[in-house]
């Protein structure tokens, strides 16, 4: 399960998760539906492993995602920034204009 898990796009967390929650899914049914009523111990790993592998691939989407955030937290500060500086110099360019005209 893991194999496959690290043959997906590493830049696509949605699609990893995704793959992942399917794949533990797929075994969730087949133990559930085991006519015997008995899960193998091996089996039993396997589903650790998956939900291992998940909540560790929850935490990196989280941690993803509050990158993101401060990403573009910077980059709304850095836009003001720059939003003032232009509005500073295009009020100074306006000053210059009639004395440059005369």
């Amino acid at each position: 399960m893991a194999q496959t898990m690290m043959k997906l796009d590493p830049s696509d967390p949605l699609a990893r998760f995704d793959a992942a929650l399917a794949a533990l899914e797929g075994n969730l049914a087949r133990v559930l539906g085991d006519d015997k009523g008995k899960v193998q111990s091996a089996e039993i790993l396997e589903l650790r492993e998956q939900v291992k592998f998940l909540t560790e691939e929850r935490d990196q989407l989280l941690a993803d995602l509050e990158a993101e955030r401060a990403r573009v937290r910077r980059l709304k500060a850095a836009n003001e920034d720059v939003s003032g500086r232009l509005d500073a110099v295009m009020g100074t360019l306006r000053d210059m204009a009639p004395a440059i005209q005369d």
